[in-house]
């Protein structure tokens, strides 16, 4: 058993360096761009890799701890977490499992989190639910991110998994159906008292810190933010992220950046600003109007990992700009994203499971590219890892 678990270990390490390899070639090619030569500082080598087995934040020249832009930018703690810069991936359900977060990770974000994770399913001892917990030492910090509407089963599901976690997450703002169904995510908050009852007793029965997730409101006659903030702040959390919508907005209509705003200036605890954020100058531009210790990059993180970087290159630096542009690998350098993703996905998942989620993925990081239509009805056909790279070869 010790023998298998070491060459697993040295089968992930080996992994680990392909990946700092993967993101060094990302800088390169950005310094070789038309992009200032100093965002980068001096060319990195191949003697770097095995030394920096961990995000380019801790390494970069111009860091953001002394860099930063404006009121964010800089580095933070969530209770006695320290969080390296204001990047965070959010939890996207189906997407944000370990391959994922070590990618976040070694991208640039500075706090990656698991997947929603149902409070029954853990008291239940559903392998499924266990599973989504399990987190490696290459993804730290990271929050495990819980949903229920039962106090005291959320508690006993917090309590069973804190010792996998850096932070214990609620969820008070899915605006899915099946969760709303359930009293659940994004419900919670036509409730101050449930709110206040179940951030009561989870920072009262945990050691880590606890932080909550949520929405401006239930819709646009409840708009209860600020009451919401201020609760999760006395009851005992440790930070507070808003996507800047209401649930019955979903993920439509105008972001309020406003309110996230007045809910930074109001509570003492740090507050992560959530919504459409998609590019380095968006970031920047949040950043500096809300004042939030942090930015929570979703949705446009799909297909392009690497958009954590360019955010963190635009946030290094005495930079005037409203941050840089984009910068869009070569369709080579996707090639080798992709190939190296399945390997990651392959080692946690196996090849039959791991090939099958791959093709979303594969749409993703491709889309818009020449000729991908021509290719993209082969994707059902892929089976396993040599069809992957046929696919992939062929575009």
């Amino acid at each position: 058993m010790f023998f298998r678990k070491s060459v697993k270990n040295f089968e992930l390490l080996k992994l680990i360096d392909e990946l700092t390899a993967l993101v060094f070639k990302f800088l390169k090619d950005y310094k070789s761009s038309s992009f200032p030569e100093e965002i980068i500082g001096p060319e990195p080598d191949d003697s770097m890799l095995s030394s920096h087995r961990e995000p380019i934040y801790n390494f970069l020249p111009g860091s953001v701890s002394n860099k930063g832009s404006g009121a964010g930018g800089r580095p933070f703690k969530i209770g006695d977490v320290n969080i390296g810069s204001p990047l965070i991936s959010a939890p996207l359900a189906g997407i944000s499992d370990n391959t994922y977060r070590i990618f976040a990770r070694f991208f640039g974000s500075a706090l990656c989190y698991s997947e929603m994770i149902t409070s029954h399913g853990i008291c239940s001892g559903h392998k499924k639910s266990l599973s989504l917990a399990d987190i490696t030492s290459h993804e730290r910090p990271c929050a495990v991110q819980i949903f229920g509407s039962d106090p005291d089963i959320m508690v006993e599901a917090a309590k069973q998994i804190e010792n996998k976690a850096d932070i214990i997450d609620v969820n008070m703002g899915c605006p899915v159906a099946k969760v709303l169904k359930s009293k659940s995510g994004g419900y919670l908050i036509r409730d101050k008292n449930k709110v206040r009852q179940i951030i009561t007793r989870l920072s009262s029965a945990l050691h880590k810190p606890l932080t909550v997730k949520t929405r401006t409101g239930w819709d646009s006659s409840s708009i209860n933010i600020l009451e919401i903030a201020k609760i999760a702040q006395d009851c005992g959390a440790g930070a507070i992220s808003i996507h800047g919508r209401t649930v019955k907005q979903g993920f439509s209509g105008k972001v309020d950046y406003e309110l996230i705003k007045k809910v930074r200036e109001k509570v003492k605890i740090p507050v992560i600003a959530s919504g459409d954020i998609d590019s380095p100058g968006k970031a920047r531009k949040i950043l500096d109007y809300t004042g939030c210790e942090g930015i929570m990059i979703g949705r446009a993180v799909k297909g392009r990992l690497w958009i954590f970087t360019n955010i963190l290159l635009s946030l290094s630096g005495n930079v005037k700009s409203p941050g840089y542009p984009e910068f869009d690998p070569s369709i080579s350098w996707k090639k080798e994203f992709s190939r190296l993703y399945l390997k990651f996905l392959i080692y946690f998942k196996g090849e039959e499971r791991a090939v099958k989620e791959f093709r979303k993925h594969l749409c993703w990081i491709f889309k818009g590219t020449r000729g991908i239509s021509r290719v993209r009805c082969e994707l059902s056909k892929i089976e396993s890892f040599k069809d992957t790279e046929n696919f992939i070869g062929n575009i």
